[in-house]
């Protein structure tokens, strides 16, 4: 039987029954440029043919956002995935936190507004070296010292050892925060990570640049 077609985008939606509103970082809360981060690796690799989408690159970034690496484990895997065993512990944080952008300070404005009408969640696919990189981030937009401030509870990737789209990290926010599927929205900006949450129940809708968290909640 063919697994039926999900709705992902919607131009306006019915928020009434809505109680719970679950929030992706990266590309939703926080801008992004994952280019950043290649570009700077490959600026150092000894390998002219080294690949943003090489198996060895996904299967390391991977494994380290499902936690079964450590931070050490994740550093060794970048030396020699560039063949430079010099590049020191901080290069590689620098390097790899240069896809962490801005966080524009209506975004916590309206996070703080919602709060009083929905409780919110994040769940993110992030790691041990992002999670202090983007608290600094929210310190200096707002003042507060951790994006937790604007949350009930976050989940993240590496901490719960489940990465989206695996329908059981959907399963254990559920459970964990004691969600009604139908009344939880679920924003993310990839469409992978969204057909997973509604099979499992949960409305969604796809964040995008010309679509962001304000203009969907200016005009729902």
């Amino acid at each position: 039987m063919a697994k039926p077609q999900f709705p992902i985008i919607f131009a306006r939606m019915d928020l009434s029954t809505i109680e719970n509103i679950i929030f992706d970082l990266g590309g939703v809360i926080i801008n992004l440029d994952t280019k950043a981060t290649f570009d700077g690796f490959l600026a150092l690799s000894q390998y002219t043919n080294w690949s943003q989408n090489t198996v060895d690159e996904v299967d390391l970034f991977l494994d380290y956002e499902k936690g079964t690496i450590s931070s050490k484990e994740f550093r060794t895997g970048i030396r020699e995935m560039t063949g430079n065993t010099d590049l020191s512990d901080e290069q590689i944080d620098e390097i790899w936190n240069n896809m962490l952008l801005d966080i524009p300070p209506a975004r916590l404005e309206l996070l703080q507004s919602l709060s009083e009408k929905y409780r919110l969640f994040v769940l993110s696919n992030t790691n041990a070296i992002h999670v202090p990189a983007f608290n600094q981030i929210v310190e200096n937009v707002s003042g507060q010292s951790s994006i937790n401030a604007f949350f009930e509870k976050v989940y993240f990737s590496h901490e719960v050892k489940m990465r989206k789209p695996e329908r059981e990290i959907y399963e254990y926010v559920l459970n964990d925060g004691q969600l009604i599927p139908e009344e939880t929205l679920f924003l993310d900006d990839k469409t992978e990570n969204l057909v997973a949450a509604q099979e499992v129940g949960i409305r969604t809708f796809q964040i995008t640049p010309e679509q962001d968290i304000l203009s969907f909640f200016a005009n729902p």
